[in-house]
């Protein structure tokens, strides 16, 4: 019996698809790093800056003042969070719904940075006086806080056609769930907490709210991520 030897091209196959997915499994797990970073610095600035109140005061808060910079740095983790999952499901993931989550996620990304980069006032100050760096923190915050979950569900209807995923289907729905429900929750909660004059103030304790509402946004990113990468390093990956 004569054994024949495989070809170089043969080779290039076998070898194609472990590395084609080593970058974009790669960048999920920098993803869900950054994702974990981003909480324990904030579970610190808990700690550390007992001066800002978890029942009224937002987290944006904590960038305000002494250690502000961590709160800073915390912002840019969750960016770079969004970010390097958006970049893996782009490079490997063709189906659209996928694709167009992965570039609103991006776009979540950018004003993840925005809400950082530029310092909020504090959550009392009236809407006209509020300072430039306010107002742009507002609109960078407010552009990640509303368009991260129309990412999830598209993103989670993408993945969930894709074999790869098929074991983890109904995981993805149930994680998918939390940022949509945790915004509406958080709607809701201003609605009805916030008084007449719409000003926010000691007396309507939003903080939770909001403190859940970036705990769930963090869970998913850091879940997915997660999948993701598990998934890019099976051998029989899709």
């Amino acid at each position: 019996m004569t054994l024949t030897p495989p070809s170089p091209h043969q080779d290039d196959r076998l070898t194609a698809a472990p590395t084609g997915r080593a970058f974009p499994a790669r960048a999920a797990g920098i993803s869900s790093i950054a994702g974990v970073a981003f909480l324990l610095l904030l579970v610190l600035l808990h700690l550390i800056r007992p001066d800002v109140s978890t029942s009224w005061q937002t987290t944006s808060e904590y960038a305000l003042g002494e250690f502000g910079w961590l709160m800073v740095v915390a912002f840019l983790l969750s960016a770079v969070g969004y970010g390097a999952l958006a970049i893996a499901l782009l490079v490997r993931h063709q189906r659209l719904p996928t694709r167009i989550g992965a570039v609103i996620l991006a776009v979540a990304a950018v004003g993840t940075v925005i809400g950082g980069v530029f310092v909020t006032d504090p959550i009392d100050t009236p809407q006209d006086q509020l300072s430039a760096s306010g107002t742009l923190h507002g609109l960078g915050a407010g552009l990640a806080l509303m368009f991260l979950p129309i990412a999830v569900l598209l993103i989670t209807a993408g993945l969930t056609r894709d074999s790869a995923f098929s074991t983890v289907k109904r995981g993805l729905w149930w994680t998918a769930v939390l940022p949509p429900a945790a915004l509406v929750m958080f709607m809701v909660a201003q609605t009805v907490l916030l008084g007449a004059d719409g000003r926010f103030g000691p007396d309507v304790p939003i903080g939770w709210p909001e403190r859940l509402l970036v705990l769930a946004y963090a869970a998913w990113q850091i879940i997915v991520a997660r999948i993701v990468s598990g998934a890019e390093q099976q051998p029989n990956g899709q």
